[in-house]
């Protein structure tokens, strides 16, 4: 064999082993291709069961979801106010609480408006496409849905932005009505509570204004009469009868200061000074209260003042009298100025010393009744109330009340 013919077979041998060897290679590529794609369709077709499932889960969760929220007088929504103001979604619970159904409402946002008492819907300042965003929102108002009495209705929403940079209004309705009862029935209850105070602080008064008369007119003449003849007794005794004499004496001492007392017994019911007039009585009280603590004092009252009627006189004398009795036993004051007067329709009071001052904020109504009767007194004649005071800056008690009808009528 020639070494042409042999270099020739090493050739052709070569070239078989390398294509073979390719054919080997292609083969395992293929099969590796082949097994690649089954487990990619099989990943797929896992991945495409899952997400199967989670929809049919996600739409079973969101019908449960709405089938609870159809029963409960709640209705979530989200509200566009962007032109056309619109509802973008909101649930079915809304049928219970407005006249109108969801699918309504999301057809024409107005529905939604029309539903609620023309009183309250002016308070869902959020509704208009220009109105300023707000954070957080709180409503209260009523439904015009048929009831055998008001429905009343709460709104809790936020304001956000969709995907979409628009603004959004996410809220949720419910019915408040058994609460809104309940608390109607507490105002009551406390209104009538307070009716109750007035009246039992009228009769009162009556009480007190009944009793002074009693002393001092007829228990005063009976010791006045008594001191008279105590003192005819004494003159008749003949002048060596120095015992008998001492004793009408003591008696008639005696009669003088039983006489000062009921005299003052009769001022704390009810001061004479005050059929005077409210300005004589509170001169009268800042001197009786605030001079034996050495309390200097300014009384400044209007004539208008003696012309209130009698509720009125005697509820700002105990107002004032409270006041000044605070003033001397916890003020530590030097001075004291009383303000008394009309201005406009309003009656104004105003107590101010230069004391030590408290935290108002902190008093304890259940121990410290004297500004709780303050306020009540005022509340009953349809006040306000203001105590502006604190540690070291003193104590500035105002009073505003409504200026009474005059017996003429004019107030």
């Amino acid at each position: 064999m020639s070494l042409a013919h042999a270099a020739e077979n090493i050739t052709v041998a070569s070239s078989r082993q390398l294509t073979l060897s390719a054919m080997v290679l292609i083969a395992i590529t293929l099969a590796l291709m082949t097994a690649f794609a089954f487990w990619s369709w099989r990943r797929r077709q896992g991945l495409a069961s899952r997400r199967r499932q989670a929809e049919i889960a996600l739409r079973a969760s969101e019908e449960r979801l709405r089938q609870v929220s159809s029963q409960l007088p709640v209705a979530i929504f989200e509200y566009l106010p962007a032109s056309p103001p619109r509802f973008h979604s909101i649930s079915e619970g809304v049928a219970r609480l407005l006249p109108g159904t969801a699918e309504e409402i999301l057809k024409d946002a107005s529905v939604f408006f029309a539903g609620i008492h023309p009183d309250d819907v002016d308070g869902l300042a959020w509704r208009a496409p220009g109105a300023a965003p707000v954070r957080d929102f709180e409503w209260v108002g009523r439904s015009l849905i048929a009831a055998a009495e008001p429905r009343w209705l709460q709104i809790r929403a936020t304001t956000g932005v969709t995907a979409a940079g628009e603004r959004a209004i996410h809220g949720a309705m419910l019915d408040v009505s058994a609460l809104k009862r309940a608390q109607q029935d507490l105002e009551r209850s406390h209104d009538e509570l307070r009716r109750l105070a007035s009246h039992r602080e009228e009769r009162v008064e009556q009480e007190r204004a009944r009793l002074a008369r009693e002393f001092h007119d007829e228990l005063g003449q009976v010791l006045t009469t008594a001191r008279m003849h105590a003192q005819l007794l004494e003159r008749q005794l003949p002048a060596d009868a120095t015992d008998a004499r001492a004793a009408a004496q003591d008696i008639e001492a005696m009669i003088g200061e039983a006489s000062r007392s009921v005299k003052a017994i009769a001022s704390d019911l009810r001061p004479a000074a005050l059929n005077l007039g409210l300005s004589a009585a509170v001169e009268w009280l800042a001197g009786r209260v605030l001079a034996p603590a050495g309390i200097g004092y300014s009384v400044s009252i209007t004539p208008t003042a003696d012309r209130l009627d009698d509720s009125h006189a005697i509820a700002l004398f105990r107002i004032v009298q409270e006041s000044l009795n605070n003033t001397v036993r916890h003020a530590g004051a030097r001075r004291v100025h009383i303000t008394l007067g009309r201005i406009d329709a309003e009656l104004h009071l105003l107590v101010e010393d230069d004391g030590k001052g408290f935290d108002a904020d902190g008093v304890d109504h259940s121990t410290h009744f004297g500004l709780l009767g303050i306020s009540e007194r005022v509340t009953a004649l349809g006040g306000t109330l203001e105590i502006d005071s604190s540690p070291g800056a003193g104590a500035r008690l105002s009073v505003c009340l409504p200026f009474p009808a005059e017996p003429g009528g004019t107030a």
